[in-house]
């Protein structure tokens, strides 16, 4: 089994896109019994096992993500929206149902890198790259490689579309410029993903423990490809439908 899963904010506010600390340790220890945790690079090589990813460079990462990876010795990547270091949101319009998180400053950015995490592009202002022009595109690619290649000394391996939107247009864009460009295509790796579209695992959609020591088995898998055609039909990657989600669980872990 290979997965790449996604986090953003690690905190107990119990929005949208927060995993709390205590089901963070959780799932890495549970994750950790049964599989590698290892980086993109060595999944993307063909090694069996899950890769964590956090997207946009909450605060929260810093605070309660770095000292479980620590504790467990396994690497992590984040991927970094540049114009929001040391702000108080990675969205130029936040959706009403995520509140405002504090954002890491450079210098918390370099004590995730000291404590082995890798600083990936996230671009600069994490706009919609569907309703954004080519040239615009690159700009936001190059500014982003250039601040984070002069402040940490390594240029990003690989990209993450903002909100996981993409088009036949933005892949093109991105072709060549990174090692692979993620997603928020709710799956494990295949034998023959495209690069410039790999699939994630939005830990979201993960929190209940059951799940952690079964990702890859025939239930879970279950459980995502309806997460995934759910989401499709509502236009949204975080949006929760509570009572279809409580349902599905049960039908699924009886």
């Amino acid at each position: 089994m290979r997965a790449i899963l996604t986090f953003h904010s690690v905190d107990d506010s119990g929005s949208v896109i927060s995993f709390s600390p205590a089901t963070f340790a959780a799932l890495v220890e549970a994750v950790g019994r049964r599989h590698a945790i290892v980086d993109l690079d060595a999944l993307l090589d063909g090694a069996e096992g899950v890769a964590i990813t956090f997207d946009d460079g909450m605060r929260s990462v810093l605070q309660h993500a770095l000292p479980v990876l620590g504790a467990h010795g396994v690497p992590a990547h984040l991927f970094l929206t540049t114009n929001t270091v040391g702000r108080a949101t990675p969205w130029p319009d936040p959706p009403s149902d995520i509140p405002a998180f504090p954002m890491l400053d450079w210098d918390e950015v370099e004590a995730l890198v000291a404590g082995g995490v890798r600083i990936e592009n996230h671009t600069t202002s994490h706009p919609d790259l569907r309703a954004t022009s080519d040239d615009d595109i690159r700009t936001e690619l190059d500014h982003a490689d250039a601040i984070i290649e002069a402040r940490l000394g390594r240029r990003p391996r690989f990209f993450a579309y903002p909100f996981g939107y993409y088009d036949d247009r933005t892949r093109a864009l991105v072709a060549g410029r990174y090692r692979a460009s993620v997603t928020t295509e709710l799956r494990t790796l295949g034998d023959d993903d495209d690069l410039t579209a790999v699939p994630r695992l939005d830990a979201y959609y993960l929190q209940d423990p059951r799940w952690f020591s079964t990702l890859g088995e025939p239930a879970t898998r279950a459980y995502l490809s309806a997460r995934s055609l759910l989401r499709t039909v509502r236009g949204s990657h975080v949006v929760p439908e509570p009572g279809y989600f409580a349902a599905l669980r049960r039908a699924l872990h009886p």
